[in-house]
């Protein structure tokens, strides 16, 4: 590899961080459904990005929507199950990591609209839903 190719490897890694959506794989990592296994260290896509106002679908067993984009903000409504079909804005990137579907140091979180309103009424993290 050259000199020159890092920094644009590492450019690249910025802007999707930057999106919400790189994913670094690591020891013991597994990929999530619908994700290609990488080498340790390179990048992964979170599996939704909700591109302008779209629908996504529940790929966990089991997923709590939670009031704001973080692990910190309390679970809103009733757990979602896998194939669950939600109305959603596109995806957002925020400070704190997860470890959640496979993915770890992820920050990606996707706005919900679950009254119908268009209107961010809770957050998924983008690694547990897939664009439908």
């Amino acid at each position: 590899m050259t000199f020159e190719a890092k920094p644009r490897r590492f450019a690249a890694a910025v802007l999707l961080a930057t999106a919400g959506l790189l994913v670094t794989s690591g020891p013991g990592a597994t990929a999530a459904p619908g994700a290609t296994a990488t080498p340790e260290g390179t990048a992964l896509l979170a599996p939704a990005k909700c591109a302008d106002y779209g629908w996504v679908r529940v790929i966990a067993q089991s997923l709590s929507m939670r009031s704001g984009p973080g692990l910190n903000y309390p679970p809103v409504g009733p757990a979602l199950q896998r194939g669950h079909r939600l109305s959603c804005f596109p995806v957002e990137a925020h400070g704190s990591r997860y470890d959640l579907c496979g993915y770890s140091g992820a920050n990606g979180w996707i706005p919900i609209d679950r009254d119908g309103n268009s209107r961010r009424d809770a957050y998924v993290p983008s690694t547990c839903v897939v664009d439908d």
